[in-house]
């Protein structure tokens, strides 16, 4: 499979969990759908950009759907207005998505950091165990001493 193909695949899996998470109330999931998006992808970088692109698509289409039906307006400046922020309808809207972006992110930094600890360690080809229980020293620096 190309990697492009398995980013794409990893990408809308997660998405479609995260959002399944929100929409059974357990917003915790995009943080557990990042560490198994983390654990998916092979490469370090691909990782947190799909982690925060799940987060924002589970965390951003509840808000849009509850606006299309009644408009956050309203409540968006009531929150903002307990926050402190009178007049800003966006600062609860973004505060919202940004959490969500960081559950992914954090998710999936996760699930890479132990993909690469756990399966990808390196092996050190420099020290053979002999059959006798002795070790042999390959490395060219320590043969010449």
């Amino acid at each position: 499979m190309s990697a492009r193909r398995r980013f794409a695949l990893v990408l809308v899996g997660g998405i479609l969990l995260s959002l399944s998470g929100m929409f059974l109330g357990l917003w915790w999931v995009t943080f557990a759908t990042g560490v198994a998006i983390g654990l998916a992808l092979p490469r370090t970088w691909t990782a947190p950009v799909a982690g925060a692109i799940s987060g924002l698509a589970a965390w951003s289409e509840p808000l849009i759907e509850a606006n299309a039906q009644y408009g956050l307006g309203p409540t968006s400046l009531s929150i903002a207005a307990i926050m402190g922020a009178n007049g800003a309808a966006l600062i609860p809207i973004a505060l919202t998505v940004i959490v969500g972006v960081l559950l992914g992110l954090a998710g999936s930094w996760l699930g890479a950091a132990i993909r690469g600890v756990a399966l990808n360690s390196p092996r050190s080809g420099a020290v053979e165990k002999l059959g006798d229980q002795r070790l042999e020293v390959k490395d060219p620096v320590l043969t010449q001493r």
